[in-house]
């Protein structure tokens, strides 16, 4: 895939949008994300996707990873928890405004194909990622090719279930114990509020003391500096993420198990728990052919992986490669 594209990566704090050649960023923009209403959340994502496609060729194509459950044949917006864009034809309306191919995909699924471009997309074609960030997400590749189920709402990794009379899902979720509610950055949260008014003296709670709660970012930063009750709470986090790990290592076989996202940044704090965890708990046959590791792609992930939705989606869609159906439409 040689055309420059543009990806757009929109989430729960920014938006972020780029030229893209491959895995290579030409010229990358950022705002604070508008989520004020649906109309300045379009506005936006308009706004720039413009500004990056000044560094494309006139004929780019523009993919766009969001936070939610599409529909991917349409590119519509079915449900949308953290950014007000449930029930918005995406893909038709900023088509229309910017006069290009558009392509809309979930950013679990873009920042999985950028990992998949990363490590060699001739030489892997099995993995599987997770997204820790404010909820947990992710995506699945299959014999080279995304995962979405049959309408592309599938692969709704950070709602597989790790204690089912566990704490309810902070996402639009009717379960419970799901990894999200035990190692996404609003779990983390929770439970270091909770640790730091049971124990006023940690640094968690001096903390939760001065600021009402701690934050995901508070309690890394805590857990860095030495203190046991933050190193606990991380040491529970990769527990459970690790059995929602192994679940995923024996239903998928996958040659690479990565964890990214931004509470990702911090692995350094659980994932070697997380890994011994799922390790211990996988079939053996399964769990040692799977490589747990680090994402690569890091904070520019998202627009790599909208990047090559669109690159591979707009090749699909211009004769040189034979159209899939949904189920199979994946890259």
């Amino acid at each position: 895939m040689a055309a420059v594209t543009v990806g757009v990566d929109v989430g729960g704090t920014k938006v972020a949008a780029a030229a893209v050649d491959g895995i290579r960023v030409l010229e990358r923009v950022e705002r604070p994300t508008a989520l004020s209403t649906t109309e300045a959340l379009v506005d936006q994502i308009e706004e720039l996707a413009r500004a990056a496609l000044a560094h494309a060729p006139p004929a780019a194509a523009v993919g766009i990873g969001v936070p939610s459950q599409v529909d991917f044949a349409t590119g519509k917006v079915v449900a949308s928890v953290n950014i007000p864009l449930a029930g918005v034809p995406l893909r038709e309306e900023l088509g229309a405004r910017l006069g290009v191919p558009v392509f809309v995909d979930n950013d679990g699924n873009c920042a999985a194909l950028a990992e998949l471009h990363m490590l060699g997309r001739a030489w892997v074609g099995n993995l599987v990622m997770l997204t820790l960030g404010t909820g947990v997400g992710g995506g699945v590749v299959v014999d080279g090719e995304i995962f979405r189920g049959s309408s592309g709402r599938g692969a709704e990794l950070g709602h597989l279930v790790v204690q089912a009379d566990g704490p309810e899902c902070p996402g639009a979720c009717p379960n419970r114990g799901c990894i999200e509610a035990y190692s996404s950055g609003l779990a983390l949260e929770r439970d270091a509020t909770e640790a730091g008014r049971r124990n006023p003296r940690s640094a968690l709670g001096r903390v939760v003391a001065e600021h009402g709660r701690c934050k995901g970012r508070q309690a890394v930063e805590a857990a860095r500096a030495g203190d046991a009750e933050a190193l606990r709470l991380f040491e529970r986090l990769g527990t459970y993420l690790g059995v929602g790990m192994a679940s995923l290592m024996n239903i998928f076989e996958p040659e690479y198990l990565l964890i990214g996202g931004g509470l990702g940044e911090a692995a350094d704090l659980f994932l070697e728990r997380a890994e011994e965890e799922a390790l211990s708990r996988a079939l053996p046959s399964i769990a040692g052919r799977v490589r747990v590791a680090r994402a690569r792609g890091g904070a520019a992930a998202g627009v790599i992986g909208a990047g090559l939705l669109a690159a591979g989606e707009h090749e699909r869609g211009s004769g040189t490669r034979p159209q899939m159906t949904v189920k199979e439409g994946a890259l």
